[in-house]
């Protein structure tokens, strides 16, 4: 994934989740939960799989795995300055606690209610600054802020490092606690900071002979 691949990413998003919160955004969170695809059994169990597989179902375990990643790369960066491996860790984890970091300020900022509680309320006139949490989504932005660095430092492996992250943003809108704006803006994000710290670090983090646009 290039440079320009991960601005288009970010700009088609940001234009998409604007568009849904005036136009998209309560009549599909309506026909999710009137139909009998809400909360299927598939979604949620391979969510929380993913979720103990990567350690964010644990106590603060969203910044667990990012830590983690960067403990590792810097210690191995110590040791061999040279190591690609270390600077990708180093790389990765950054990015992925940015990108978590950035939600988080944002929910606190807009306190958008999620859409199980709008449709249990049957009142949208309260939806946003309420104290919600809901936009944009903590989940897809852990796993779009992991999976996008990896994206664009491996591009030839980029349709199965893109399965997680996907899958996680169309459960966030089956089980009804996100929508769909949420769920773009998360991404938005995390290609931006990818694009981001990918432009500030330059060739640190590509390998001998490995170019980008």
């Amino acid at each position: 994934m290039s440079k320009r691949t991960l601005a288009l990413t970010a700009a088609i998003c940001a234009v998409l989740a604007f568009v849904s919160i005036f136009a998209l955004d309560h009549p599909l969170a309506d026909v999710i939960h009137r139909s009998a695809l809400e909360s299927t059994a598939l979604f949620v169990r391979v969510r929380e799989a993913l979720d103990h597989l990567t350690g964010r179902g644990l106590p603060f375990g969203q910044f667990l795995l990012g830590l983690a990643l960067i403990t590792l790369g810097a210690l191995g960066w110590l040791l061999r300055r040279q190591s690609f491996m270390a600077r990708m860790l180093i790389f990765t984890g950054v990015v992925q606690l940015a990108t978590i970091g950035a939600a988080d300020l944002i929910k606190i900022s807009f306190g958008r209610l999620r859409p199980y509680q709008i449709l249990s309320l049957h009142d949208a006139s309260h939806l946003w600054f309420a104290g919600g949490t809901s936009f944009p989504s903590g989940h897809v932005a852990f796993f779009w802020g992991l999976s996008l660095p990896l994206v664009y430092l491996f591009p030839k492996h980029r349709i199965l490092l893109l399965i997680p992250p996907v899958f996680i943003a169309l459960d966030r809108l089956d089980e009804n606690v996100h929508f769909l704006a949420d769920v773009l803006t998360a991404i938005a994000i995390a290609a931006l900071l990818t694009l981001l710290a990918a432009a500030a670090l330059g060739r640190w983090i590509h390998p001998p002979g490995r170019r980008r646009v």
